[in-house]
């Protein structure tokens, strides 16, 4: 990718929103069409975006997709709750997977420097003579989760993957999860694993 298309990309967003976050935090987001704009001003049109695989389960639809312009290929993972009635009926698994979709576009775009102005906050520094108190994972530590409904294989690799790419030992996600979720990465729900891997995507 040239210099000329890089640039145009990594351009920073004027029409960044919010919404309300966990803890009370605010999270600033680019809408999609925002996204597929820039992606057409900069590229001339010249991209393409295609679901590679989907995941339909309990509580939420995963989906792996791929962004590519030229020999440029970015892939990411995206995810959405299943909408259902008070009653419990599914109300679209159309519309679940569209939100995926998009939830994985965005992040390949980012992949390609898109929004990046979103995800440049650096964390304070650790000191390492002062490490957080968190209490190792023991035997007899796993919460009360129904084996169906842990974290599938492909979350725990993803989990683990993002790690990697964060330079986090496992005790550090270990500890992250417990702080967000209330257990262990390992010990984790589909649908807790899905707000995990999103919450670390959010942060890098």
């Amino acid at each position: 990718m040239d210099q000329e298309k890089l640039r145009l990309l990594t351009r920073p967003f004027n029409d960044i929103k919010s919404r309300p976050g966990r803890n009370g935090q605010s999270i600033s987001y680019v809408e999609a069409h925002s996204i597929v704009q820039r992606l057409n001003d900069a590229l001339a049109g010249d991209w393409s975006f295609r679901m590679l695989e989907h995941d339909v389960r309990e509580g939420e639809v995963i989906v792996l997709a791929e962004l590519r312009t030229g020999e440029v290929v970015k892939q990411a993972f995206g995810g959405s709750e299943v909408t259902r009635t008070r009653e419990g009926k599914v109300v679209s698994l159309a519309d679940d997977l569209k939100s995926a979709a998009t939830d994985a576009l965005k992040k390949a775009a980012t992949l390609m420097g898109v929004a990046l102005q979103l995800h440049g906050v650096e964390e304070p520094p650790v000191t390492p003579s002062a490490p957080r108190l968190v209490p190792p994972v023991q035997d007899g530590d796993e919460p009360d989760v129904p084996p169906g409904n842990r974290l599938t294989r492909r979350q725990a690799e993803f989990i683990g993957k993002l790690a990697r790419e964060r330079g986090m030992a496992k005790g550090e996600i270990d500890a992250l999860a417990r702080e967000r979720h209330g257990t262990a990465a390992n010990f984790l729900s589909v649908k807790q694993a899905s707000e995990f891997i999103k919450q670390l995507q959010d942060a890098a």
